[in-house]
C-alpha cells in the first residue's frame, strides 16, 4: 500500500457521501485494496491539534476515528492510534481524553511523545527533525486529518496532517526556523514525505469556515497521494488550488499532476464555505505572526520539580539531546522536544516559561 510520487501516475480521490458512517468506511477501505490486514501493525494518525470539543470541528470526528479503529480491529490488524498535539501542559494521552479520541480509539491509543529518531532532510533551513518512532516503524499508516481552514496555510489537510508525526515541543521551534510562508510549506512537504500515509481519510462530516460558520457536507474525502488530497479539498472549499500554498509549491516541484488526479464521485464545493481572506500582502502578515508564535512558545522550557522526581533517570535515557544530566538541565543543548515531560511516570517535569 506504500503511496509512490510519480509523474504520470494515476491518483485516485474518493468523494464520499456519509450516510451509513460504518458503510462508507467500508467502502472507501475496499476501494484501496485494504485486505489481509490480520496482524499488521497498522498506525492511524487523527488530527488531535489541542484540546477541543469536536463540535469546534478542529478535531478529528471520535465517530469516525472510532469506526475506523473498530473495523481494523475486526479484520485482525495491530492497531496504536496517536498524535503529538501543541504543548498545553499536559501529556496526549490526557489531551486526548478530553477531545473524546482516547475512548473511540478502544485502548490502542499511545503516547508517542516519548521516543523519537531524527531523520535528515534535504530541505534549506532545516537540516533533521526527530520523528517518533510509532509512525516509522509501523507497516501501514492510516491518516484521518479534519477538513478546516489554516491563517498560515489557508487549509488544513493531508499535507499539514503530517506535521502531527513531530512531537509537539518541536514543532514551534520549526516554525521559528521557518517562519516564512514558503519556507515553512517547504518544510511540511518534506515531513510528509518522510513516511506518506498509506491511506487518507479526511473528516469532512461537519465543518467550519474562517468565519466560524457551521456546515454539514457529510462527506469523506479519501485517496492515498495527500497531494491529491489536498487540490480536490481547494476544489470542495470553492477555491483555485494554485491559491493553496501547499499545493502550489507541490505543483511547482511538480510532485503530482492535476490531470492525473481521478475524482470519483460527486465533486460539489461547500456553498459560501469562506477560507481566510487573501490580500497582496498576507503573506508579509502571515509571517510576522508565525514569527512572534514561534518565538513565544520557544520560551516555554522544561523544569524539574525535585519535590516529585524518584531519581528513575528515564528523563536522561529519552532525551535525543543529552541535555539532561543529574536532575539539571543543559538549555543550551534543549531542543525542547519534551520527551522528558511525556516519559516521566511522577510528573517531576513541567513547563515554565523562561527567557534566557
Amino acid at each position: 500500500m506504500r503511496n509512490i510520487l510519480k509523474s504520470g501516475v494515476v491518483m485516485k480521490v474518493i468523494i464520499e457521501d456519509v450516510t451509513d458512517l460504518e458503510s462508507s468506511i467500508k467502502k472507501v477501505f475496499n476501494y484501496f485494496n485494504c485486505k489481509n490486514l490480520a496482524n499488521k501493525n497498522i498506525f492511524i494518525k487523527p488530527n488531535m491539534l489541542r484540546i477541543a470539543h469536536p463540535d469546534e470541528c478542529i478535531i478529528t470526528d471520535p465517530r469516525l476515528l472510532g469506526r475506523v479503529t473498530e473495523l481494523l480491529l475486526e479484520s485482525g490488524a495491530v492497531v496504536m492510534v496517536g498524535d503529538n498535539p501543541i504543548p498545553q501542559g499536559l501529556d496526549e494521552i490526557e489531551v486526548a481524553k478530553r477531545c473524546g479520541l482516547f475512548s473511540a480509539s478502544c485502548g490502542t491509543f499511545r503516547n508517542i511523545g516519548r521516543f523519537v529518531k531524527r531523520v535528515k532532510l534535504k530541505n534549506k533551513k532545516v537540516k533533521g527533525v526527530y520523528v517518533s518512532k510509532e509512525i516509522l516503524e509501523c507497516d501501514i499508516l492510516i491518516s484521518i486529518p479534519k477538513f478546516k481552514t489554516h491563517e498560515l496555510t489557508t487549509l488544513s489537510l493531508a499535507i499539514k496532517n503530517q506535521f502531527g508525526i513531530i512531537p509537539g515541543g518541536l514543532k514551534p521551534k520549526l516554525h521559528s526556523e521557518c517562519f516564512r510562508l514558503e519556507d515553512f510549506c517547504n518544510l511540511l512537504i518534506d515531513i510528509y514525505q518522510i513516511r506518506p500515509p498509506d491511506l487518507i481519510i479526511i473528516d469532512c462530516i461537519k465543518v467550519r469556515d474562517a468565519r466560524g460558520r457551521l456546515y454539514n457536507p457529510n462527506k469523506l474525502i479519501a485517496g492515498d497521494n495527500g497531494f491529491a488530497i489536498d487540490y480536490v479539498c481547494s476544489l470542495l472549499a470553492g477555491i483555485d488550488p494554485a491559491t493553496n500554498p501547499l499545493v502550489n509549491i507541490a505543483l511547482k516541484k511538480k510532485l503530482f499532476e492535476p490531470r492525473s488526479v481521478e475524482i470519483i464521485g460527486n465533486l460539489e464545493p461547500i456553498k459560501d464555505f469562506a477560507t481566510p481572506f487573501y490580500f497582496p500582502l498576507r503573506g508579509v502578515f502571515a509571517n510576522l505572526g508565525n514569527l512572534i508564535f514561534s518565538k513565544f512558545a520557544s520560551y516555554r522550557l522544561p523544569v524539574f520539580n525535585q519535590k516529585y522526581c524518584n531519581n528513575c533517570r528515564l528523563c536522561e535515557n529519552v532525551c535525543p539531546s543529552r541535555a539532561i544530566q543529574s536532575k539539571k538541565i543543559d538549555y543550551k543543548r534543549c531542543i525542547k522536544c519534551y520527551c522528558c515531560i511525556e516519559v516521566c511516570p511522577n510528573n517531576a517535569i513541567g513547563q515554565k516559561l523562561k527567557i534566557l
